[in-house]
Parts: structure tokens; C-alpha cells; sequence
């Protein structure tokens, strides 16, 4: 009997932790939004670069004040990289029509999360990085990203792809972009919040909102050597401002 209500016991004490949903970076994302023709995804690197030069040189022969030799140099250059991208099977007038109907269904998906996991207790791996609380050393909120040195080093995620959490236990970071796993209840509730990173402003905007319950600390292969000190990457407090959130 006794062994009996010390597993009941036990098993309560764990259900926190079997009840958090094991969740990817991939699974945040609202795939319905997410789930449009894109013809510039098809596109080589070097056909976005070549259709880039193209906008350009449209934009220096709308130039007025235009020397005519510079004119016919622009043209002759055009006309080959157009004719290039025809032979690969590419409408460029057609490609640069829909650039602001692709923009705003990617902007609409970048801002659009999963549904199914708003007020769900889930487990996410990635990176973190605190945010000084006002007037303290201390922090209880910050970010959660899906890859190390996203938002100084390498450009923010999509703000369905960074977490903004607030921290419902003692566990401080020790460095910016230390992986971890947090788990906790996560929220669609979008906010904007400017911080200084890398000795510069930067803007995050995260879709989801989390309150963590459980940090977890994962090791790597690779040490840490691009990590410098939370004092180091959030010296600037003053300026941070809290996270309204977006209407």
C-alpha cells in the first residue's frame, strides 16, 4: 500500500513534465499561411542576383538627367541579362509584377502562428537572449531563438520564429545564445521591443509569447566561442524598453 502512494506521488510529480509537448522550431509556423506559390523560390542565387540587376538598371534609365552614352551602355546590358534569364525559362516582367503580392503574403506568413499550440505547455530547444530587467543585474525575461548569433551576427528569424519568454524560476543565463531547453506554457500574443545587442539597437518582433516553468541546459559538440558576457551584449538597460504588445 505504502509503494503504492509513493507511485501515485511520483507519477504527479512528473505529469508537469510529460503534459509539455516536445516541439520543433518548424512546428510554430501556421503551414495554411504558409502555403503559397512563390516563383522567386525556384530562383538560383545567381538568377535573384541577375533579376536584382535588372530592377537596378530599369531604375538608372528612368533617370532624366542621363548621359546618352551611359544610356546606351545601361540598355546593352539589360538587353543581355534580360535575354539570359528569358533562355532559363524566366518572364522577367511578369516575375516583377508580382513582387508586392509575394511580399505581402510572405510578410502574412512570417507573422502568423500555429494555432494549435496557443496555451499549450510545450518543450522547445534554442538559443537565448536575456533581456536585463529595469534599474537590475538581473533578468527574468528575453528571447529564445532557432540558431546561435541570430539578431547580431546573422539576420533576426521571422517573428514566428523567435519566442519572447518571461521567466517563472530562479534560472539565470549565463551568456547570451546559451542553448537551452525551455518549457512552459506558449502564447500567440505578438510583441515589439527594442534592445541593444552587439553595441546596437536592434528591434525584435516575436510572434509567441512564453511563461517558462522548466530551463534545461543542453550541451554541444563545439564550445562556445563567439559568447561574450551578458553584461557585455545588454550593457545599455536604459534603452530598453518593455514589450508592448502589437495590436
Amino acid at each position: 500500500m505504502r509503494l503504492c502512494l509513493c507511485l501515485v506521488f511520483l507519477i504527479g510529480m512528473l505529469q508537469p513534465v510529460w503534459a509539455a509537448t516536445q516541439v520543433d522550431w518548424q512546428d510554430l509556423i501556421d503551414r495554411k499561411v504558409a502555403a503559397f506559390e512563390d516563383p522567386f523560390a525556384s530562383l538560383s542565387v545567381s538568377e535573384l542576383r541577375s533579376l536584382g540587376t535588372v530592377i537596378r538598371l530599369r531604375e538608372n534609365l528612368a533617370k532624366p538627367d542621363l548621359a546618352t552614352e551611359d544610356r546606351l551602355q545601361i540598355e546593352d546590358r539589360l538587353k543581355r541579362l534580360e535575354a539570359k534569364l528569358a533562355v532559363s525559362g524566366i518572364d522577367v516582367d511578369w516575375l516583377l509584377s508580382q513582387r508586392k503580392t509575394i511580399g505581402r503574403k510572405r510578410a502574412k506568413a512570417a507573422m502568423a502562428g500555429n494555432s494549435n499550440l496557443d496555451g499549450k505547455e510545450i518543450a522547445i530547444p534554442g538559443y537565448v537572449i536575456p533581456v536585463l530587467d529595469a534599474d537590475s543585474e538581473m533578468s527574468t525575461s528575453g528571447y529564445l531563438v532557432p540558431e546561435r548569433g541570430m539578431c547580431s551576427h546573422m539576420p533576426a528569424p521571422d517573428p514566428n520564429q523567435m519566442i519572447r519568454y518571461t521567466l517563472a524560476t530562479e534560472w539565470q543565463a549565463d551568456s547570451v545564445y546559451e542553448p537551452v531547453r525551455l518549457t512552459g506554457t506558449l502564447s500567440i500574443r505578438p510583441t515589439k521591443q527594442e534592445i541593444t545587442l552587439l553595441d546596437g539597437q536592434i528591434e525584435m518582433i516575436a510572434v509567441f509569447d512564453m511563461t517558462v516553468t522548466r530551463v534545461t541546459p543542453l550541451a554541444e559538440q563545439e564550445p562556445v566561442s563567439t559568447t561574450r558576457s551578458f553584461l557585455d551584449f545588454l550593457k545599455s538597460k536604459s534603452q530598453q524598453q518593455e514589450a508592448p504588445a502589437i495590436q
